[in-house]
């Protein structure tokens, strides 16, 4: 293991403003995908599907990204009956509810682009959603299914088609305390610890090998306890092609790359964080992980602190300990997302080529700030 974050440390500048804002209709909830393709440009989505609406921003890098177009999609999201063209979970039960974006990646061979989205049964379900303890208008503290599906677009991002569900945990998406109809004879979870599923995810597009990341939690609960047990993350991995098509994902479990996608076992990457993002500092040779951290409280309880915390690794499996107190102005920083971005003109989004960089910060649905910051080294910040 390097010892980068002995050495350096983030220093965080004033706060400005993101296109990603309220007051353009756009509520971003989770982490901003963006990507930047072989022409150079910057391209961004951020929304998502029941508020307000989900807006594609090109320019040459964060300082210009403007809003170019609305975000058409040719298959229904909601109900039961009708979402996602009647193509259903790898669970058996009929896919529901929203699209939240939070990976994009743009073919080099064909500008066909991808989208990576999560989906929730507990949200937007206009009836049928639901939870682990039945159907529900909004999920019971937060114990509703996660699933990550795919869609492309031909046309730069204005129209989507709904491809397929590429990641899901390996425990079903119901419990024996309720599950749809339509999973006929597949046995639920067990009431008590519930795993919810894949979802709440990044992408990271690694320059070093030839494939993409998506680095994922998985939620824990306790239907006794009515509250959550854990939160930690995950990572799968698949080809990049330059054909247009995109190929299946691989887990990480027992320290290789072996399970499938859908069903496969996992293991833990990083414990007790939320909605992990990776970049890799090409000036040091080393990835770096910010997450928002998870505190599991004396009597059990995991929860949310909204406080960033920073890991590093040589080779995207093996993760330091976490390095938290990341302070700006005398307070320590973070947010519900947090999330790191090459600021050039030049570099892939999620290559930092020297000690300029950018946080992404943001909470449910609320404009997305943006904090310039810069590596320095930690003995300099204290003189």
């Amino acid at each position: 293991m390097s010892d980068f974050l002995k050495k350096y440390t983030l220093k965080i500048g004033e706060r400005r403003e993101s296109p990603f804002l309220n007051k353009n209709d756009i509520y971003q909830d989770g982490t901003t995908p963006m990507c930047r393709d072989t022409d150079g440009r910057l391209w961004a989505m951020s929304g998502h599907s029941h508020m307000g609406h989900i807006g594609i921003f090109c320019g040459k890098s964060l300082n210009d990204l403007e809003e170019v177009w609305k975000a058409e999609f040719n298959f229904c999201v909601g109900h039961a009956d009708f979402a996602f063209g009647n193509i259903r979970y790898p669970d058996g039960v009929k896919a529901r509810g929203s699209i939240w974006p939070f990976g994009l990646y743009i073919c080099p061979g064909t500008h066909r682009f991808f989208c990576f989205f999560h989906n929730e049964t507990g949200w937007n379900g206009k009836g049928s959603a639901y939870d682990a303890l039945g159907y529900c208008d909004t999920p019971h503290y937060d114990s509703d299914f996660r699933h990550i599906g795919l869609m492309h677009s031909d046309d730069e991002g204005k129209n989507w088609t709904f491809d397929r569900w590429v990641l899901t945990a390996e425990r079903a998406n119901f419990t024996r305390i309720f599950k749809p109809e339509e999973a006929g004879l597949a046995l639920g979870q067990p009431a008590g610890e519930v795993s919810l599923g894949s979802g709440d995810f990044t992408l990271f597009v690694n320059p070093n090998d030839e494939y993409m990341y998506i680095v994922y939690n998985i939620v824990r609960v306790n239907t006794f306890e009515s509250r959550w047990k854990g939160c930690d993350t995950y990572i799968a991995r698949t080809r990049k092609r330059n054909d247009g098509l995109m190929g299946d994902f691989v887990k990480f479990y027992n320290g290789e790359w072996c399970e499938p996608g859908n069903f496969g076992k996992e293991s833990i990457i990083a414990e007790n964080t939320w909605h992990s993002k990776i970049v890799y500092l090409q000036k040091y040779g080393v990835y770096l992980m910010t997450s928002t951290k998870v505190k599991i409280e004396d009597d059990g309880t995991a929860v949310l602190l909204d406080a960033a915390d920073l890991r590093e690794s040589e080779n995207l499996k093996n993760w330091s300990k976490p390095v938290g107190g990341i302070a700006r102005q005398g307070r320590e920083f973070g947010n519900h997302y947090v999330a790191l971005a090459s600021v050039d003109d030049k570099s892939p989004v999620d290559v930092i080529s020297d000690d300029k960089l950018c946080f992404l910060t943001n909470h449910n649905g609320t404009d997305v700030a943006r904090f310039d910051t810069e590596i320095a080294e930690r003995d300099s910040c204290n003189k």
